[in-house]
């Protein structure tokens, strides 16, 4: 199982409310509906920052994480490299992220406990 995990940073025009409406409401529902999704993706998950954690702690400074699970390294590509994602999916990023700080981070999880 490959796990991508995709470090998100909001627009600096939107707050981080606005952010997170849209990512929730409206891009996560429009990424769902898509058939490549829906045939390369075995698991998507939101996470977004907890409330009420300590200023001192050294946070990431992302707003979110987008963390999608699939079957294998190709299947990623297939999605990555599809027409039909890229015209969506990738354009609707424009609505709320800044792509120039977007990190992605590719993995095979080892569950410890």
């Amino acid at each position: 199982m490959i796990k991508v995990s995709v470090f998100l940073t909001r627009r600096p025009d939107l707050s981080h409310e606005q952010f997170s409406t849209y990512w929730r409401e409206k891009h996560a529902p429009l990424a769902l509906s898509l058939a490549p999704f829906k045939t390369h993706v075995r698991r998507y998950i939101q996470q977004r920052p907890a409330e009420g954690v300590p200023d001192q702690l050294p946070l990431a400074p992302y707003d979110g994480i987008a963390e999608v699970w699939f079957d294998n390294l190709s299947d990623v590509l297939k999605l990555i490299g599809n027409e039909l994602f890229n015209s969506v999916v990738a354009k609707d990023e424009e609505n709320f992220l800044d792509k120039s700080r977007t990190a992605i981070f590719i993995s095979e999880e080892t569950a410890m406990v």
